[in-house]
Formats: C-alpha cells, sequence, structure tokens
C-alpha cells in the first residue's frame, strides 16, 4: 500500500540531532536500515485531518522495530520505521513511542542531509510517499 502524505518543513527542538545521531542509535539504524542517518530528523507538520489519518493508519501497520535501550542512565525510545521517498531520496518515517510530538508531525530520517540536498527550509511543502505492508499483519 503506497501513502502520499504532504505537509510543511519546520525546525524543532534539536532533538531529533541528539537522539539520532547517537552512536548506539546509529549502530541500531544501520542493523536494521542498512544505513547510518543523517543526525537529525526532518520534522514535517502534516497538513489536516486526511493526512494525518493516514500517519494514524501506517503507524498501526508492520514496521521495522528499533528496541529501547538505556545509554549512561537515559532512557531511550523505541520505534518503528517505515520506508519511503522524499524526491526520490530513500526516508525512513519513524512512530517514536515516546515523542515531544502527536499526529500532526512526522519525523524524517534519510543517509542524506535532506534540507542540503534539496534546499529545503521551514516552511516549504513537501510530499513524501511511505510503502507499508496490509494492516492485517501486525505491527512489530
Amino acid at each position: 500500500m503506497l501513502f502520499k502524505i504532504k505537509g510543511r518543513v519546520f525546525s524543532g527542538m534539536g532533538k531529533g540531532k541528539y537522539y539520532v545521531g547517537h552512536p548506539e542509535y546509529q549502530r541500531r539504524f544501520a542493523d536494521a536500515l542498512g544505513y547510518k542517518p543523517y543526525p537529525g530528523t526532518l520534522n514535517v507538520k502534516l497538513n489536516g485531518k486526511k493526512e494525518e489519518e493516514l500517519m494514524v493508519r501506517l503507524r498501526s501497520m508492520k514496521g521495522i522495530g528499533i528496541g529501547g535501550f538505556t545509554a549512561d542512565g537515559e532512557p531511550m525510545s523505541a520505534l518503528i520505521c517505515y520506508q519511503g521517498r522524499l524526491k526520490g531520496e530513500k526516508v525512513t518515517i519513524l512512530a517514536i513511542d515516546v515523542t515531544h510530538y502527536n499526529e500532526s508531525v512526522a519525523e524524517l530520517i534519510s543517509p542524506a542531509y535532506l534540507r542540503g540536498e534539496f534546499g529545503i527550509k521551514d516552511g516549504d511543502e513537501v510530499e513524501f510517499e511511505v510503502e507499508s505492508e496490509d494492516s492485517s499483519r501486525p505491527r512489530q
């Protein structure tokens, strides 16, 4: 099943850089996804209810699980990864168990620095595609 989701890019709180860049997450992303992501997330504020409903539906589908862990006494959240594309570039959409955002925000990672590669700025509208399996299969 192919989902096309639109939204506007915005700057977050900088926590994506810390977490995605953490050596243990980098190792786990490399093992699970086959690449080490650029340390940070591309934050996308979804355009409306239709997109939010697609994200909720996507999050109920099977993805690639990355377990939580503790690093230096700090709990690091488990998450589910969904493979997709943004302007032809490989991206992964994260469904993070513990996050500051609600269903109206998508957080994307990629091997590339997407803002730099495509000249994306805050306020720019982007569309990303996500390929997911049927929802009758449980989330892992």
